[in-house]
């Protein structure tokens, strides 16, 4: 049988927070707990009074009444010997809030974690050594730096700022606004200043170690540009030896390239340069100006040596990717030039993604085009599609631009030339258009190296690609395709915007090469420029300027009269060497005369490019045409001779040949 079910009588409560503990003055002391909490705590922690009554025990509940007195000791023991632990660690004593006061009644400084951020770095500041000196020297860079700044007062300050800095120069060029301030003594300061600057970091090792600072570097930068030419000679004596390393450098690499492109003259262009081809050159310099093309032409047994170290060390600098500079592209180019077959695919292969990144030079542009030569079909793909989103830059660009025009040379796989190229430039052909090396890309699809369009030497430069390895199909046939992708968007280019290109000198060109060389309808064009030729013709004074060139008539303005001229003179042409299936193609001379009405005609006689553009008219190629023309002047042909312009008297001449 079970035993009864009986109440439980709990335990008396002891209370949930810990008492109030007093501590000693003595550190590690403690005080007994104080309060009722404490007093309760401490008779039941003694046993109490003799005559404390004590808690009647129930059978049932002697256990558990004995467990919770037992886990509350334990609680209190626990509590205070982490407070007794805690103060003997510390060893100091708790303060009250009169204790917090200094001597003179002022609250003390409190702990850097309470601090803000900006207090925290000016009490950072104030504990290293030059913290007043570079205090002082900051208010003073302040006013000097100011363009109002009288010359007397700059030079007060900155004999002031100079005695200051003097010693620490080095030192102080490692922080981003001391070296301010030195920067500023070498723009302003006069030469006995910037010298005693520079004594004290004339070491070379100090000055490969300022070179390598992401902010000291700025020192060397402006000592380049300030300095005198003692102190740029002795700075570029520094690099030798060191120019690989510098340049595979993030920091360096900016000073060398300021160095290499704006200060150096050719023979220390060249001694840098020469780096590159092996230790040799490195270690020892010699006299003159030494380009590897000499070198091999004197020393042609140590060609391969050459070419092999500098493989491996281009080949290294490609990995990195730091091919931005000027100095790279001048040795990839050297490479390309003279190494062998075999050298050059192995590093064409290496660096086909990152040719977009050169073009901006004038070596790095050709080191591209001779990728793009001597690369084989997959190398090409890799480069082309590197170029995506690009295009519109590279096309203004003043180097870049002659990359894409070697493409259009050697490129086989026209459809992706056409995917990624041609379809992005004709999104932006407004673009690409107006700008002067834009123009340049538009024109060679239309008409390859055309002298009208093309410099010889440009022209020259592209032909070192022609019997490249890799091509194979034919010239003509490439250019084609490519035509044929691009006529279609300059058409509806030029249909549209036929004042803007007509009035424009340079654009008119780019006008008429689309007009004469694109494939496709070119009627839309036609009529856009006769409805232009048909407007009312009202003469220019002799004395508008070029202001108002843009409201003069198409036939008497500079560049309008030059396109309808240009038009008709390629119809003669065209209808010379035409064949039978272009006899039905409707030519612009009809066009023109349909659109004009025949006393505009005769107004055009009275200025002296009307009379031009009639003489073209009447010498079109057309007898149709010409016979049009001379019934529509008819009327007029007794007062021609009244007029005394070259215009007029070519007219005349034409009259009668064609009568």
């Amino acid at each position: 049988m079970g035993k009864p079910k009986m109440k439980s009588v709990s335990s008396p409560k002891v209370a949930s927070y810990p008492p109030k503990t007093v501590v000693s003055k003595k550190a590690g002391k403690i005080s007994k707990p104080v309060g009722k909490q404490g007093a309760k705590l401490q008779k039941k922690q003694s046993g109490g009074p003799k005559n404390a009554k004590k808690p009647q025990k129930l059978p049932t509940d002697k256990e558990n009444s004995l467990d919770k007195s037992k886990n509350s000791e334990k609680k209190v023991a626990k509590f205070s010997h982490s407070v007794k632990k805690t103060a003997v660690n510390r060893g100091v004593k708790r303060k009250s809030d009169s204790d917090n006061k200094g001597d003179d009644g002022g609250t003390k400084k409190p702990k850097l974690e309470e601090l803000s951020f900006k207090d925290r770095k000016i009490e950072r500041q104030k504990q290293k050594s030059n913290y007043e000196l570079t205090q002082r020297a900051k208010v003073i860079w302040n006013t000097v730096r100011v363009k109002k700044c009288s010359n007397e007062k700059r030079c007060k300050l900155l004999t002031e700022l100079c005695g200051l800095i003097k010693g620490k120069v080095f030192e102080l060029l490692t922080a981003h606004d001391t070296v301010r301030v030195i920067q500023c003594c070498l723009q302003f300061g006069s030469e006995k200043q910037r010298q005693e600057i520079f004594d004290e970091v004339k070491d070379s090792e100090k000055i490969l170690q300022l070179v390598k600072g992401k902010y000291s570097k700025h020192f060397v930068m402006k000592m380049l540009r300030y300095g005198s030419k003692e102190h740029r000679s002795y700075i570029m004596t520094c690099f030798y030896g060191q120019v690989s390393k510098l340049v595979r450098h993030r920091e360096a690499a900016e000073v060398l390239e300021l160095a290499y492109n704006n200060h150096a003259n050719a023979k220390q262009r060249s001694a840098m340069l020469e780096e590159f081809y092996g230790p040799r050159f490195a270690i020892f310099k010699e006299e003159g100006i030494h380009t590897l093309e000499d070198i091999l032409e004197k020393q042609p047994d140590k060609k391969q040596g050459i070419m092999e170290n500098m493989l491996k060390m281009l080949s290294q600098v490609v990995e990195k990717t730091v091919v931005k500079h000027s100095i790279i592209h001048k040795a990839l180019l050297d490479f390309l030039v003279h190494a062998p077959t075999k050298m050059k695919t192995e590093l064409i292969e290496g660096m086909r993604d990152i040719v977009v990144q050169i073009l901006h030079t004038h070596d790095g542009a050709r080191a591209a085009m001779h990728c793009l030569w001597y690369g084989t079909a997959k190398d090409r793909k890799a480069i082309i599609k590197s170029f995506k989103t690009f295009v519109l830059k590279i096309c203004k660009e003043e180097f870049g631009h002659l990359v894409l025009l070697a493409m259009f040379d050697c490129v086989d796989d026209t459809l992706l030339v056409r995917k990624v190229i041609i379809d992005e430039m004709m999104k932006s052909i407004s673009e690409i258009a107006e700008d002067p090396y834009g123009r340049k890309v538009l024109l060679y699809l239309l008409s390859a190296r055309n002298s009208t369009h093309f410099h010889p030497q440009v022209v020259q430069i592209l032909q070192k690609g022609d019997g490249n390895p890799t091509s194979k199909k034919d010239a003509q046939l490439r250019r084609q395709e490519l035509l044929a992708a691009a006529s279609g968007p300059l058409l509806s280019y030029v249909s549209e915007n036929a004042k803007e290109l007509a009035y424009s000198k340079s654009s008119c060109l780019l006008m008429i090469a689309v007009l004469t060389h694109a494939k496709g309808d070119k009627v839309e064009g036609y009529q856009a420029i006769a409805s232009l030729a048909a407007a009312e013709f009202i003469p220019a004074l002799a004395g508008d300027g070029e202001d108002q060139l843009n409201e003069v008539h198409i036939i008497e303005h500079p560049a309008g009269h030059l396109v309808i001229r240009k038009l008709l003179q390629h119809q003669k042409t065209m209808l010379e060497n035409a064949t039978e299936g272009n006899e039905s193609e409707q030519l612009f001379s009809d066009i023109l005369l349909d659109a004009v009405e025949e006393h505009s005609l005769q107004a055009w006689t009275r200025a002296n490019r009307g009379a031009l553009v009639l003489a073209s008219l009447l010498d079109c190629g057309r007898a149709e045409s010409r016979q049009r023309a001379i019934n529509a002047l008819k009327p007029v042909l007794k007062n021609l001779s009244k007029i005394n312009t070259k215009g007029m008297q070519v007219l005349k001449e034409k009259l009668q040949t064609k009568k």
